[in-house]
């Protein structure tokens, strides 16, 4: 797959993600369920693209993606809620251009994660509708998870479907 690929999915996610209601959404279910906001989003644009993402693609992409988030993304991210309140002895508000830095490096490592996952976009052709195609995606990425969906957790499901498909 082209970096003409990684920059479609990462414009994507980009025109999806500022949907009312969707970063709370996935941000939920990234805090409840430890789910990766980058493969709830590529089970999206894959459909988008008219792809079908099995088990095997789904596993292969979490794989693939695993080391970047636990030793990049998570600990950006990290730093950067540590830096919200402040960290003895400098104020919140003094460590606000820090933050900002931080934040801007975490935003970075999410691109270059939706760049690794586009090179995986499978050839094989999702059939039916798009939005009950990425619902699949979804739900296969969560089952992965091994952790119950509560009833918010299904609504942030539905947000996401909707903040991406209408």
């Amino acid at each position: 797959m082209s970096e003409e690929a990684g920059r479609a999915f990462w414009n994507f996610s980009l025109e999806h993600y500022g949907k009312p209601g969707l970063p709370p959404a996935v941000i939920g279910l990234q805090n409840r369920l430890g789910a990766d906001v980058n493969l709830l989003l590529y089970g999206c644009w894959a459909a988008a693209q008219g792809r079908s993402l099995g088990e095997t693609d789904i596993a292969q992409a979490d794989a693939t993606i695993q080391l970047w988030r636990e030793q990049v993304v998570e600990p950006l991210r990290e730093v950067r809620n540590r830096l919200k309140p402040g960290v003895a002895p400098v104020s919140a508000e003094a460590s606000m251009t820090l933050r900002k830095r931080v934040l801007d490096a975490e935003i970075a490592g999410e691109e270059l994660a939706q760049h690794a996952l586009a090179a995986l976009l499978p050839a094989a052709k999702a059939a039916g509708n798009p939005a009950a195609a990425a619902r699949r995606h979804v739900e296969i990425y969560l089952a992965r998870l091994a952790k119950p969906l509560g009833p918010e957790d299904q609504a942030a499901v539905e947000t996401l479907i909707r903040g991406c498909f209408g």
